[in-house]
């Protein structure tokens, strides 16, 4: 009878610790879901960050209308004191001379302004402080920043790169050489600024977004914005209505040029030269709305004359006589641009 009952009191044991792993295995089990449900909830809540923007981010700025700017003075510039350090070279491609290098000069055309589809750079070179260059690397000229100078291999120092924007003013078509006079006070005090066109027009227009880049979050963002518009607040260049915009990844991208473009499509568009960079201005605002790809570069007529000289160019095609399509578009569209030439780079 004894040996019964210790039977009978072990197996008693051995099921109840049976269905007690059974219930702390459906507790762990539902903890689980518990907690997945937490960072499911989390995630979500996360994705909030894009929703603090305004309408007008770089994802929804199809959506949105244009604000009115607000109180602009005029950024003069100085043809006397900018200087381009983007070369362009016998050898047809562009190359990036030291700042120690004469920024203008008669033997060589000096890059300053470089369309890329929508995004407009203004590529001097300045000599206040700055965390940004403009370097040649490998296939491209591109915007490099001081972060960027040393290989980046783990995900961590990836997501410290900049992907938000402050976008300062928007600036409708007519008054495209004012976008780039504001662009060219930004870059003269050391920011990294550019043109961002929209790529459908708002009330019958394009606009020019003054933008400067780019920042790892929103915080930083804004102070920048802040810091920007306290300091020129006397001059009135911008709005109160600045806000950070998440750009998308063309506008993020570092290149400025593809070098492969023009060793692949040798054929450009030339427009006569010009007395005054003004006047440049003024047509390429026009003709950027018709082209993927324009530049303003410099010279000056002599090495004792001390006068500039500027060119417009449009690129790149493959063959002479698709250059010559595109001269046909322009003309028909823009009637005053009588001499263009196809030249072979």
């Amino acid at each position: 009878m004894a040996k019964k009952r210790i039977r009978r009191l072990i197996i008693l044991w051995l099921s109840t610790l049976f269905m007690g792993g059974i219930v702390a295995m459906l507790i762990y089990v539902q903890t689980g879901i518990q907690q997945e449900n937490i960072v499911t909830s989390l995630e979500i809540k996360s994705i909030q960050v894009k929703e603090e923007l305004p309408e007008n981010n770089g994802i929804m700025e199809k959506e949105v209308s244009e604000p009115k700017p607000g109180a602009l003075g005029t950024a003069d510039i100085s043809e006397d004191t900018e200087y381009s350090h983007l070369v362009e070279t016998e050898n047809t491609f562009w190359n990036v001379f030291p700042i120690s290098s004469v920024g203008v000069s008669a033997e060589n055309w000096h890059t300053i302004l470089v369309q890329n589809h929508l995004k407009i750079d203004y590529t001097i070179t300045p000599l206040a402080q700055r965390n940004w260059h403009l370097v040649r690397s490998n296939n491209a000229i591109k915007i490099q920043f001081l972060s960027e100078l040393f290989a980046v291999k783990d995900i961590l120092a990836r997501k410290k790169r900049g992907k938000f924007s402050i976008q300062l003013i928007s600036i409708e078509h007519a008054n495209f050489p004012l976008a780039v006079s504001l662009l060219s006070r930004l870059v003269n005090d050391g920011y990294y600024a550019y043109l961002q066109r929209t790529d459908v027009r708002f009330e019958g227009k394009f606009w020019y977004r003054v933008r400067v880049g780019f920042f790892k979050n929103l915080e930083d963002a804004r102070t920048a914005g802040d810091e920007i518009f306290k300091k020129y607040q006397g001059y009135n260049y911008f709005s109160t209505k600045y806000w950070p915009v998440q750009p998308g990844p063309q506008e993020l991208s570092r290149p400025v040029i593809d070098l492969r473009q023009p060793l692949n499509k040798p054929w450009v568009v030339q427009l006569p030269l010009y007395a005054n960079q003004a006047d440049a201005l003024k047509d390429m605002g026009e003709l950027n709305t018709e082209t993927d790809f324009s530049y303003i570069s410099q010279k000056l007529k002599s090495s004792s004359s001390g006068k500039l000289e500027f060119r417009i160019r449009i690129g790149f095609f493959e063959t002479k006589r698709e250059a010559g399509g595109m001269i046909y578009k322009l003309k028909k569209k823009f009637p005053q641009f009588k001499r263009m030439k196809r030249v072979r780079l």
